[in-house]
C-alpha cells in the first residue's frame, strides 16, 4: 500500500536559514522565525514546523541557566566555608536545612524566556543568563 505525505514545505536551504537565524538569536521564538523565514523567502510556515526542523538538527527550545558571577571573594569565602564544613557527622548535618526553589506555575504561560540550545550544551556560556 502506498502512503501519500504531504509534499515538504522547506527546503534544505530554508532549514539552514531557521538554523542560523535561531542560533544567531536564541531567544527567538517559534513564531518570530516563522515570520521572518516567511518575509525572506515568501513560504509560509506553522510554528510547529520550525520546532520540527530545528528539532531535526538537534536545536531545542530550553530555558537558559540562570548563574550568579562569582567574585575572587565568593570563590574565597565558598571554599573556606566548605574547608570548614569537610569533616561534619551525619549528626551536625541533620540540623541543617536546605530550601527546594522549585518554581509551580498553575497557568499555561509561564512567561519564561526560551532560548535555542543543542542537547548537551546546557552550561556554555552563550546558554546562560546572569
Amino acid at each position: 500500500m502506498l502512503q501519500h505525505s504531504r509534499p515538504r514545505v522547506t527546503t534544505p536551504n530554508y532549514d539552514r536559514y531557521l538554523a542560523v537565524t535561531a542560533k544567531s538569536n536564541r531567544r527567538s521564538t517559534a513564531s518570530d522565525l516563522s515570520r521572518q523565514l516567511s518575509s525572506a523567502t515568501g513560504t509560509t510556515v506553522s510554528r510547529q514546523t520550525v520546532y520540527r526542523r530545528l528539532g531535526h538538527i538537534g536545536l531545542y527550545a530550553r530555558r537558559p541557566v540562570r548563574c550568579v558571577s562569582l567574585t575572587a571573594t565568593h570563590c574565597r569565602l565558598r571554599l573556606t566555608w566548605s574547608r570548614e564544613h569537610a569533616l561534619w557527622t551525619p549528626q551536625q548535618w541533620s540540623c541543617v536545612m536546605f530550601s527546594d526553589e522549585s518554581r509551580f506555575s498553575f497557568q499555561s504561560v509561564s512567561g519564561r524566556i526560551l532560548i535555542w540550545r543543542v542537547a548537551g550544551t546546557r552550561y556554555h556560556q552563550e546558554n546562560t543568563i546572569e
